[in-house]
């Protein structure tokens, strides 16, 4: 068989090119693609809305209730300045606006990031088209159905999902410059992603890189466009007491910080974004990368293409690819100012890489689209058949997956052990929170959970957990006792335990016995008879 040549092989993309081009201009594909389009929005609203008053607000969603929450603006300030909770001032004052609403507070809180979602599918399918046509822009915003992004944080009353829609306004902003008005666009997108999540200032470095090196490449720098780039670090700069409040609030040991020894753990992002293993999320990306690369390079090597024409080229394709190496960007960045680093840091690399996807899809043509539906519509089809079987949706925690009765249930599973005035410690702090969140306050004053910073950086490596929870006690109705204090004055008292936690094992130690009381699809119930004083 003859080996095809670069240049027969270049001349069939330019055909396939052409004739795409010639289908996509035609008025009715375009309705047909905006029409689509317009269904996605709706179904992501649907969907967002059915997951929103199914899944009870998880930990960190309940620590965005309880600054929204408050009775006024002032007392809102106070209970961000005191540094346990992480996200904007622009972004609290937005969940206290939709804590009016007629709705639930799980719904209400989580409508933002319902909302941001069709928006984000808007501009992905915006940019994509103008290089590649509304076909592959309509497959590309598919993609993102079978992401975090839309499984997790589509639904979650933080600021993830309004961040990446904002991200995305400035990829379409770029795109078009050098408009001025699509320049101070960029300048207003990057601010107000920002403005929703401090996070947002790890996705200004790939528009640093693009721009930096459209830059070498013309040798004319356009002080607009880094004027816009550095407006994206705004928010950071003026937020900064907070930042530096939270991060004395928290001191050293929140989290686990990462080191260069642990590069796997920023591989595995990528298969986290695509809800899949880490293996098949790095062959996603590699393909990304290696797409962006070969579009670069044949419009390089595209004779009629002007000089500054091919810049602008380059630097989108640099663009794209730092957002596929995000991950690795901000691990290097988190090592070596000894930071935390967890994935949510880089979640605009799922876009990086879908739009590198779309990319590769375009460049094979229609046995790359084919190829696209075999292998992604029937995980999809499986998958939203699962929820709408099941009304409910993965989140980002296992503790937080499950559903409102199900409090009610604990609370029946802890009277029917005996012992009705007994206090009951929580095991888990995350646990604690949504039962006292969602169980009558009468019941819940049985319930305590213990605080020892020493002991929880001793057995989970953070003491983030302690920290939190004794930074929402003055907001929250919240009952915290020392663990040393508790023990010494409480000979008898039950242990409530819906998974592994240090209150456990360190009262397991302490304690002269421990009784099984009862023991439910992984719940347990202990009765502690303390006769001695801990170590």
């Amino acid at each position: 068989m003859k080996l095809m040549t670069f240049e027969r092989w270049t001349r069939r993309i330019e055909t396939f090119f052409s004739q795409t081009d010639c289908k996509e201009n035609g008025r009715t594909q375009k309705r047909a693609a905006w029409f689509f389009i317009a269904l996605l929005a709706v179904y992501s609203i649907a969907r967002g809305l059915v997951a929103a008053s199914a899944r009870p607000l998880w930990f960190d969603e309940l620590l965005t209730l309880t600054i929204a929450s408050q009775p006024n603006l002032r007392d809102m300030w106070s209970a961000m300045t005191r540094g346990f909770d992480s996200q904007p001032p622009p972004f609290y004052l937005l969940e206290r606006i939709c804590l009016a609403l007629p709705v639930t507070k799980q719904v209400a809180l989580r409508l933002p990031s319902i909302l941001a979602f069709p928006f984000f599918l808007l501009f992905v399918f915006t940019y994509v088209r103008k290089r590649s046509g509304e076909l592959i822009a309509c497959l590309c915003a598919v993609v993102f159905f079978s992401t975090s992004l839309f499984q997790t944080y589509q639904t979650e009353a933080r600021g993830y999902s309004m961040m990446m829609a904002c991200i995305v306004l400035a990829l379409v902003c770029y795109q078009r410059l050098p408009s001025t008005r699509w320049t101070v666009f960029l300048g207003i997108s990057l601010t107000l992603a920002g403005s929703f999540h401090y996070f947002a200032v790890f996705a200004t470095i790939p528009f640093g890189l693009a721009e930096a090196v459209l830059t070498l490449a013309t040798r004319r720098v356009r002080w607009y466009v880094w004027g816009a780039l550095a407006s994206g670090v705004l928010p950071l700069m003026i937020c900064w007491p907070l930042l530096r409040a939270m991060k004395t609030f928290y001191g050293p040991h929140a989290y686990a910080r990462v080191v260069f020894s642990q590069v796997s753990q920023a591989f595995g992002y990528y298969g986290s974004y695509f809800l899949t293993d880490y293996k098949v999320g790095l062959g996603l990306a590699a393909v990304s990368i290696a797409a962006i690369i070969g579009s670069v390079l044949r419009r390089k090597w595209a004779l009629h293409q002007r000089t500054e024409d091919k810049a602008v080229d380059f630097a989108e394709g640099t663009l794209l690819l730092a957002l596929n190496v995000l991950p690795l960007i901000v691990f290097v960045l988190m090592c070596l100012t000894h930071g935390l680093m967890l994935d949510r840091h880089a979640l605009p690399a799922t876009v990086g890489v879908a739009l590198g996807v779309a990319r590769a899809i375009y460049i094979v043509g229609p046995e790359g689209i084919v190829l696209f539906f075999i292998l992604l519509f029937p995980g999809l089809a499986v998958q939203e058949n699962n929820f709408w079987r099941q009304g409910s949706v993965q989140g980002l925690h296992e503790l937080s997956v499950r559903s409102n009765a199900e409090f009610g249930q604990i609370q029946d599973f802890i009277q029917s052990g005996g012992y009705p005035d007994l206090p009951v410690v929580v095991n888990q702090g995350m646990v604690y929170f949504q039962i006292v969140h969602y169980s009558p306050p009468e019941w819940t004053k049985r319930l305590v959970y213990l605080t020892d910073s020493e002991k929880e950086l001793t057995f989970e490596g953070a003491d983030t957990i302690v920290k939190a929870m004794l930074g929402v006690r003055d907001f929250s109705p919240v009952q915290l006792v020392s663990y040393e204090e508790f023990t010494k004055t409480q000979r008898r008292f039950l242990v409530y335990c819906d998974g592994p936690g240090w209150i456990l094992k360190n009262l397991s130690r302490d304690a002269a016995s421990v009784r099984l009381l009862k023991l439910d699809k992984g719940r347990k119930l202990l009765l502690m008879q303390m006769s001695r004083s801990p170590e």
